[in-house]
């Protein structure tokens, strides 16, 4: 059961996310530096009286996800580019996480339409008792109405305190599941679709770091970590929101404490055959005869 004060910081923080993607879908343009984009939705989060629960990401036609800006990019968004935002909040650790797909040519909205599709289906058929396998069927089934693929090792997740990924997923394909939807339970859905194969691999940037243990570092980097843990739990962060503590190769020293495994690294992921990808996200509240989109717009 959710008390009113974890409802009250999930509806805060859907509030925070619902807002900055409205503020963000019209400013998205041609040129556009990524950096602006990814600070601009961070301190909208902000200015909101929440935090980002994880580094703005902004994922252009065939990345799927986890690009963000780091400290010095001077990447932009590209001609006619297929736009992914992902963008999450929390209160006290209780999040909001959605995303929308922005395109600057008009041939690429079939594609966005079958991921924004499928989240209303899923949506629509979310109740207490529904079996997570049929949820993977109907995106699947969806997606693949429009002409498209569902990327099959992506999926939506259940959101807990201070956690993004519960144990509970929510996949875009139908697997085999023990698991069904409870009252009382939070998701971020996100349906991915693509005209590639379907599947994605890690390439090698990473930009985006999560805390996982200091049992392997030195003592230098041990005040590091404490201060990282301090300041995100377990919630993903980027350089650029880590530069106060180490101030100099930030990057390098995130990436030399993730291959310790003192972090984890989250690498940019792209769509195995190069395809485009597009991607609908938001998140649900699951009560005992409703569902609650805390994220709508």
């Amino acid at each position: 059961m959710l008390s009113d004060e974890e409802l009250r910081c999930l509806r805060k923080a859907g509030k925070a996310v619902s807002s900055t993607l409205k503020t963000i879908m019209y400013k998205v343009h041609e040129g556009m530096p990524l950096i602006e984009l990814c600070e601009l939705a961070e301190n909208n989060i902000r200015s909101m009286g929440c935090e980002p629960a994880f580094p703005c990401n902004i994922s252009i036609d065939s990345v799927a996800a986890h690009y963000t800006s780091r400290i010095g990019d001077t990447s932009t968004i590209p001609p006619r580019g297929l736009v992914k935002v992902d963008i999450g909040a929390h209160v006290n650790g209780f999040i909001a996480d959605a995303a929308i797909t922005i395109t600057l040519s008009d041939e690429h909205e079939p594609l966005v339409r079958a991921a924004e599709k499928a989240l209303d289906i899923v949506i629509n058929n979310l109740r207490p008792g529904v079996k997570i396998s049929f949820l993977g069927s109907l995106i699947e089934s969806t997606i693949k109405s429009f002409g498209f693929r569902p990327i099959r090792n992506l999926s939506g997740h259940m959101l807990k305190q201070y956690t993004l990924h519960g144990e509970k997923n929510i996949p875009n394909v139908p697997i085999e599941s023990r698991f069904s939807i409870e009252a009382h339970e939070v998701y971020a859905i996100e349906p991915f679709a693509t005209d590639g194969v379907g599947f994605v691999i890690d390439s090698p940037e990473i930009y985006i770091f999560r805390y996982m243990s200091p049992k392997k570092a030195k003592k230098d980097e041990r005040e590091i970590l404490r201060v990282i843990w301090d300041r995100f739990k377990s919630l993903p962060f980027c350089d650029r929101w880590v530069n106060d503590i180490v101030p100099n190769e930030t990057l390098a020293k995130l990436l030399e404490l993730s291959f310790k495994g003192s972090l984890h690294g989250y690498h940019v992921l792209i769509e195995k055959g190069k395809g485009l990808v597009a991607q609908a996200e938001h998140t649900v509240i699951i009560h005992e005869d409703s569902v609650e989109v805390t994220t709508s717009f």
